[in-house]
């Protein structure tokens, strides 16, 4: 790897690490200000729900923005020729395991900028949810789903490798990429567990979910429970491929809702997995991205067209299309409807609104960003459809 970054070579000395260990204290600092600041802003506003959608917003940027630039700070800093010196008297220099090596410990080095800055945030959300979760369990999930993350992608990195010196060589980038996709969607179940702290159900809750998925017409292979009680998290959601699908729900939406809510909740899982909406959501962020981006960066061009003509049609597309997936939740809280009723996913709507403490009203941004419709518009879209009936 240092024969792709020349100038990293001269970094291997202990100024290297001085001035890492100072990149990674600089951006957790800096990003832990901005966001305690912005959070004593918004924990006395009085719409509670609508100041927690503002700092769920505010910290996705700011751990975004301390992510890009720490990696850029170890970069000037020699991090890199670190790693590889480090690294190489175990498993060499020019191999693929030092190579995966090197991306992994690349990938994951900035990591305690990102979480020391997420703790900046961390009074105001504990103020406004009024959780359980303890300062020391926040950083051990936050370093779970960091580390498990890298891992996950730097094996697809690895076999993104292996298939570039395989006969697949020869394919089309955007062949290799469609692998990939299809390898991400198959393996997604196992990125939810290396992610997440998961727990087979107990004989009561497996008894209980198999009923009522039976009723909402969900049949996934196997079931886990997510441990998130102390952070207040209500969902569920099916990843996999069918016959191989694993469902995913958290032990604080057990806890807190009725059969007939759980069962509609159920039955508008089922609905989007038959509705594909989660696959067609995927397939168009990944090629609006890679046919806007692409032709730009010289990655991907169409002959007799430019370069700037197939960004525009390729972002002009990628932006309908998702506008026009959200049909596709409409269809599955239809579908959810006609198993239970029209009642019980309205509840079941509100109620996951409620226990997440989650706006039922978003821009047409947000719209566009999750390929989801308002939570208000889905009901009034299922009223209005019992009505022409």
């Amino acid at each position: 790897m240092l024969a792709r970054y020349p100038a990293l070579q001269s970094g291997i000395e202990t100024g290297s690490v001085y001035g890492s260990l100072g990149a990674l204290a600089a951006g957790a600092a800096a990003g832990a200000l901005v966001l305690y600041l912005y959070g004593l802003r918004v924990r006395g506003a009085d719409d509670r729900v609508t100041a927690l959608g503002r700092l769920r917003r505010a910290v996705r940027v700011v751990l975004v923005a301390v992510y890009a630039a720490t990696v850029l700070a170890l970069l000037d800093a020699g991090w890199f020729g670190v790693v590889d010196a480090a690294a190489a008297p175990l498993v060499g220099t020019a191999t693929s395991v030092a190579s995966a090596v090197t991306l992994f410990l690349g990938v994951v080095t900035p990591l305690p900028a990102a979480i020391g800055a997420y703790f900046g945030s961390f009074p105001a959300a504990q103020s406004l949810r009024g959780t359980d979760v303890s300062p020391a369990s926040a950083a051990l999930r936050l370093t779970r789903f960091g580390l498990g993350t890298a891992l996950y992608f730097t094996a697809l990195a690895v076999v993104l490798d292996v298939l570039d010196t395989a006969p697949t060589a020869a394919l089309p980038f955007v062949a290799v990429l469609a692998l990939v996709l299809v390898a991400v969607w198959a393996t997604s179940p196992w990125l939810v567990r290396l992610t997440r702290s998961t727990r087979p159900p107990t004989d009561a809750e497996r008894d209980r979910l198999a009923r009522l998925c039976r009723e909402a017409k969900l049949d996934p292979h196997a079931v886990r429970v997510l441990e998130a009680t102390d952070a207040k998290q209500a969902f569920a959601l099916a990843r996999g491929p069918p016959r191989r699908q694993q469902l995913f729900v958290t032990d604080y939406l057990l806890d807190e809702v009725d059969d007939e809510v759980l069962r509609a909740y159920l039955a508008l899982q089922a609905g989007r997995e038959r509705a594909k909406h989660l696959e067609a959501r995927l397939v168009l962020a990944v090629g609006t991205a890679l046919f806007t981006l692409g032709p730009l960066l010289g990655v991907l061009s169409v002959p007799g067209v430019a370069d700037g003509t197939v960004a525009l049609v390729a972002l002009s597309t990628g932006l309908l299309g998702l506008w026009a997936g959200q049909w596709l939740v409409y269809r599955a809280d239809a579908a959810a409807a006609e198993r239970t009723s029209r009642e019980a996913v309205e509840a079941a709507i509100e109620r996951y609104a409620d226990l997440n403490d989650v706006r039922m009203k978003w821009g047409r941004l947000t719209s566009l960003r999750r390929m989801e419709p308002p939570l208000t518009r889905r009901i009034d879209r299922l009223r209005d459809r019992a009505a022409r009936e």
